[in-house]
C-alpha cells in the first residue's frame, strides 16, 4: 500500500506519496515467500491506510489470508490502518488465523469530536469506541495502541480531558503521543 486518500489536516502523506495505490496480491505474496525462503518467520504489510487495500477484488482480509498461507511465514502484522476501515470481515479474518498477531493499532487522533472533525478523520469518538468493542468482543486479547495528538490547534482544556475519557474507556496496551 502507498499514499493515502484520507487527506488528514494535519498529515503530508497524501501530497509527498500521492493517492493509495495498492500492489497485486501476487506481487505481495511472492516477496513474502522470498522473505521465507531467507528465514523470516514473522512479516508486517506495510502501508499509510493499508485496510484500505484493494487490488482486482482482493480487499486487505484476503490479502492477510493469502500471506498467510506462505510457507515458513508463522506470524503477520500490520500497519498503519485507519479506524474507518474495518469491516466485520478483516476482523473476522484476523480473529480467525492464529498467524495473525492479535495486535491492532487504531490510531485515535483524539478523543473529541469538534477535534477530529477538525482533522478530517471522519469519524466520531463514539464511533472509535464502537470499533474498540466489537475488537475486544470478537478478539477478547487483543493488543491495543493508537497515536494520540495533544495540542491540536484551538483544542481546550475541555476537549483535552474527552481524549483522556476515551483513553481510559479503550485501555489501550501502548500509545504513542
Amino acid at each position: 500500500m502507498r499514499g493515502c486518500n484520507n487527506f488528514c489536516t494535519f498529515c503530508v502523506v497524501p501530497y509527498t506519496r500521492g493517492r493509495e495505490r495498492s500492489r497485486s496480491p501476487e506481487n505481495v505474496v511472492e516477496e513474502v515467500k522470498k522473505l521465507a525462503q531467507e528465514g523470516f518467520k514473522q512479516v508486517t504489510l506495510l502501508g499509510q491506510n493499508v485496510n484500505s487495500y484493494r487490488h482486482e477484488g482482493t480487499d486487505f482480509a484476503d490479502l492477510l489470508e493469502t500471506v498467510s498461507h506462505v510457507n515458513g511465514i508463522e506470524r503477520i502484522r500490520f500497519t498503519s490502518p485507519h479506524p474507518k476501515d474495518f469491516p466485520g470481515k478483516l476482523l473476522q479474518t484476523i480473529a480467525n488465523n492464529p498467524k495473525i498477531c492479535k495486535h491492532i493499532h487504531l490510531p485515535l487522533q483524539a478523543g473529541n469530536n469538534r477535534i477530529l472533525n477538525l482533522m478530517d478523520r471522519t469519524y466520531t469518538r463514539e464511533e472509535f469506541l464502537n470499533l474498540v468493542e466489537k475488537i475486544r468482543k470478537l478478539i477478547p486479547r487483543a493488543a491495543l495502541s493508537t497515536d494520540i495528538i495533544i495540542g491540536f490547534p484551538s483544542e481546550t482544556d475541555e476537549e483535552f480531558e474527552d481524549t483522556i475519557k476515551v483513553v481510559n474507556e479503550a485501555q489501550f496496551d501502548s500509545t504513542f503521543i
